[in-house]
């Protein structure tokens, strides 16, 4: 507006024909320029942060405020974006006084309070339903509106949450230019281990993620089989001691048994020996009743002997497959060691692999949030630039258009900011934050279309 009608009236032309130069004009706008901008960093560097971080605060006040009202403490506290839920007790699954809050962006635009209520995940695992019995909403009436209640009851409702929505880092919002610069050098040094950055790290982390649940899987069938056989091993240790046993009490049962073949020898000769000792003294007469018991019981010692003989064979017998069976169980567990080991190899290499997956999805974390971190940074600096890019375009535009119409001169300046600068700022962002263009040409875009615009006008103007 001001050069316009400086331009209207001729004064311009008038100055250049008293050997003014049109630069002698230009520059005290340019630094008063050059003054809001750094007017504007600052705000948007350090005062915008540290005064949205005193409404946040002021807003868990309030929501402390609002719990304490109905019950004493929150013993409990689920977030699901934008949702938080303060449960007061739990009772079999049931929980008790019930408050949650909705938000948008930073503000609170609903209040739920209920006695009781259930929370329920779907078998989709995308939307959690909410339950609540015997409550009342309030509304917070942060646009001053009249056309909508602020408060209510109901006996009972069910309220669908949904899942799975990306949740932004929302703290980088109440952090102050200077630390947001600490931050990202912080990461750097922590990426500087990185031989080469991920091209792209929102794949990168799908496909570790993929990568960590294809290894669960791997290692949980390692898993089973090593308990399959661990429990092989143990069966086998159990059963050598088993026959180990039973090779000691057959053994055992070796000596009764020959001992019972000693003492029938001895009783034999006994026999034999006092049988000699009667053919001495007796008569013929009884001969012949000595020889018959003396050969019965002989005939009965030697039944006594042949079956202690078969005892001690079929122990032997039991001894022998007793040794091989431990010798066979010997070798299962050495085959089942063999296996255990080479599980347990893969098992550590599974990990090894997880950890290396592991540290990857940390690293392209890490370079995601250097890059918010950046993108932050430029947001803030971008937009301290505006009012000088906007007055390099007002000074040359208002010469050209020669016009003292304040009404024109709004137009201009609204098609401008309106059509052209909004437009680039808005894209600019979007395509910045989905990693999908490089983040300067992105977020200070409308500034550089703003300056080559008005340098081009600048060099019209200054060819008149």
């Amino acid at each position: 507006m001001s050069y316009g009608r400086l331009s209207a009236d001729n004064e311009i032309t008038a100055t250049k024909a008293a050997g003014i130069h049109l630069y002698h004009l230009v520059v005290p706008i340019v630094i008063v320029g050059i003054f809001f901008s750094v007017l504007t960093l600052y705000l948007n560097a350090e005062v915008l942060p540290k005064s949205y971080f005193k409404v946040r605060q002021l807003q868990e006040k309030a929501v402390k405020r609002v719990l304490a009202t109905h019950f004493i403490t929150a013993k409990k506290k689920i977030d699901f974006h934008p949702y938080q839920i303060f449960i007061g007790s739990v009772e079999s699954n049931n929980f008790k006084d019930i408050a949650v809050f909705e938000y948008a962006d930073d503000y609170i635009v609903n209040i739920l309070l209920a006695e009781e209520g259930e929370i329920e995940i779907d078998e989709d695992g995308t939307q959690v339903f909410l339950t609540l019995r015997r409550g009342e909403f309030l509304k917070p009436d942060i646009d001053y509106s009249v056309d909508s209640p602020t408060m209510g009851s109901f006996e009972e409702a069910v309220f669908a949450i949904p899942l799975r929505q990306k949740v932004r880092h929302s703290a980088l919002k109440y952090t102050t230019l200077t630390r947001l610069i600490e931050q990202r050098g912080e990461i750097n040094n922590e990426l500087s281990s990185l031989d080469k950055p991920f091209k792209n790290s929102e794949k990168t982390i799908k496909r570790a993620t993929r990568g960590i649940s294809s290894i669960n899987e791997k290692k949980s069938e390692v898993s089973m089989k090593l308990q399959r056989a661990e429990k092989k091993r143990k069966d086998s240790a159990a059963n050598i001691s088993r026959q180990e046993g039973a090779i000691k009490r057959a053994r055992f049962n070796l000596n009764i048994y020959e001992n019972y073949i000693n003492v029938a020898k001895g009783n034999i000769r006994k026999l034999a020996i006092e049988k000699d000792n009667e053919e001495d003294t007796d008569n013929l007469e009884h001969k012949g009743d000595r020889d018959e018991e003396y050969a019965k019981n002989i005939a009965l010692i030697n039944k006594i002997i042949k079956k202690e003989k078969r005892r001690i064979k079929t122990t032997k017998r039991k001894i022998l497959i007793s040794q091989r069976l431990i010798e066979e169980e010997n070798k299962k567990v050495e085959e089942v060691t063999l296996e255990i080991q080479e599980l347990n190899r893969s098992e550590e290499e599974l990990e090894k692999e997880r950890l290396i997956l592991v540290g990857q999805i940390s690293m392209a974390e890490k370079q995601n949030m250097r890059r918010e971190l950046t993108v932050n940074i430029h947001k803030r600096l971008s937009p301290s630039l505006a009012s000088l890019s906007f007055i390099l375009i007002g000074i040359p535009l208002g010469i050209m258009t020669r016009s003292s119409n304040i009404l024109v001169s709004l137009g201009i300046s609204f098609i401008l900011i309106l059509f052209i600068y909004y437009p680039l700022v808005a894209t600019g962002l979007v395509v910045a934050e989905s990693m999908n263009f490089p983040i300067i040409p992105s977020v200070w875009g409308a500034n550089i279309v703003n300056l080559i615009l008005s340098v081009f006008l600048f060099k019209k103007i200054m060819a008149q």
